[in-house]
């Protein structure tokens, strides 16, 4: 019985100490961008951030369509898209990327976004301002 007790202990010990969970290897996030069918730069008209309170949620980023690097959308398009976001009060923890700061992207000008029918990619936005 001490035995298993050692063991389970030494294996608790291991487990701890162990690295945390991070977010996705880097490759997983490129291929995502590397698939993605649109990729547009968009002027920000308005973001939608988080509602006071919430730490994590989907924002929600109106723009239109400055350039097209990769797809069928049009200059001068009015875009939507649905962003992953997270507030400055947000408590990091091992996982996957949870999302953008919403007081950052609510600042943003310019965006290049990558999607994948409409939606965006994993990491599929870059802050170009």
């Amino acid at each position: 019985m001490a035995r298993f007790i050692t063991l389970m202990l030494a294996t608790a010990v291991v487990l701890a100490a162990g690295p945390a969970v991070a977010e996705l290897p880097p490759h997983v996030y490129q291929q995502a961008r590397d698939s993605a069918g649109t990729v547009v730069v968009l002027r920000v008209d308005n973001v939608r951030r988080l509602p006071p309170g919430e730490t994590q949620g989907d924002c929600v980023l109106t723009g239109v369509v400055t350039e097209v690097e990769r797809g069928t959308a049009q200059q001068g398009q009015a875009v939507v898209v649905p962003i992953p976001c997270i507030s400055p009060a947000w408590q990091p923890m091992p996982g996957p990327f949870p999302g953008y700061r919403h007081d950052v992207l609510g600042r943003a000008e310019t965006v290049r976004v990558f999607l994948n029918r409409g939606a965006l990619v994993r990491r599929g936005l870059d802050i170009l301002d």
